[in-house]
C-alpha cells in the first residue's frame, strides 16, 4: 500500500461499539451534558494491526512535568520509521492509567486516527450523578458520515427488538425432569427462575432454557446436592 491508502484505512470510521462517550460541558441545571466522543484504545490497536500489521508499528510512552503522559506511535513504511505523538495529563481517577490511556488516544488522532469526531456536533444528552463527576443517561447516535460504510442503526434495532425462540415443551420436560431428580420441590422452580432470569419457565428464552438445562445436568452428574 502507498503512503495515501495507509492513511485513508486509518482515517476509516469505527463502528459505534468501538466509541466510548464522556460528559464534557454540563448546564447549570446539571441534568444534561455536551457527549464526547472518543475511540477506545483497543479499536486504535486492531486498527493498526489491520492496517500496517502488528510488527510494523511501536508505542512508546514517558512521564511529562510528573503529572502528564506522553505517547508516541511509530508506523514502518518502508525501511523507516515515522513517529507521531501527543500527550495527556493524569486523571482524576486511576491517574496515570488514565493519563497513558489518553495520550495514546491523542497520539492515534495524529496519525488521522479517530480524529473525524472532531467534526461531530455537540449533543446535549440527559446525565446522572457518577461518584464525584457525571456519565451519560445514554449513549448518542452518531450521523451517517461518521459509521463505517454498510452500518445501519435500522439493522441493529431489528435484530434487538427480534422476538427470542420460544423455550420447547421437550426443553420443558426435562427441566422440570432434572429439577425433580435433583431433589427440589417443583413449586420452587418459577421463584429460582424469576430471581436469576427475571422469568417464568414458560417464558424463559431457548438460549437461557439451555444454559439452565445443562447446569442441571451437570449437577446430576457431579451427584449434585439434593434438597
Amino acid at each position: 500500500m502507498d503512503a495515501k491508502e495507509i492513511m485513508k484505512k486509518l482515517q476509516a470510521p469505527f463502528s459505534p461499539e468501538d466509541i466510548e462517550w464522556r460528559v464534557g460541558a454540563t448546564n447549570k441545571e446539571k441534568t444534561k451534558g455536551i457527549a464526547l466522543a472518543y475511540v477506545t484504545n483497543r479499536a486504535i490497536m486492531n486498527r493498526l494491526d489491520e492496517v500496517v500489521g502488528p510488527f510494523n508499528w511501536q508505542n512508546k510512552f514517558r512521564e511529562w512535568k510528573n503529572n502528564s503522559q506522553i505517547c508516541a506511535i511509530s508506523i514502518k513504511f518502508g525501511d523507516e520509521w515515522i513517529t507521531k505523538e501527543d500527550g495527556a495529563d493524569d486523571s482524576n481517577e486511576e491517574a496515570v492509567k488514565g493519563g497513558l490511556s489518553d495520550a495514546m488516544k491523542r497520539a492515534g488522532y495524529q496519525w488521522g486516527i479517530g480524529r473525524y469526531l472532531y467534526n461531530l456536533e455537540n449533543q446535549w444528552v440527559p446525565i446522572e450523578p457518577m461518584g464525584k463527576s457525571y456519565r451519560l443517561s445514554r449513549e448518542p447516535r452518531l450521523p451517517a458520515w461518521a459509521l463505517p460504510e454498510g452500518y445501519s442503526y435500522e439493522k441493529l434495532d431489528a435484530k434487538q427488538t427480534e422476538k427470542p425462540q420460544s423455550i420447547t415443551p421437550k426443553v420443558i420436560g426435562d427441566i422440570k425432569s432434572g429439577w425433580m431428580k435433583l431433589g427440589y420441590k417443583q413449586n420452587d422452580l418459577d421463584p429460582t427462575l424469576k430471581r436469576h432470569y427475571g422469568c417464568k419457565l414458560s417464558e424463559l428464552p431457548e438460549d437461557k432454557a439451555q444454559a439452565f438445562l445443562q447446569w442441571i445436568q451437570k449437577k446430576i452428574e457431579g451427584g449434585g446436592q439434593t434438597a
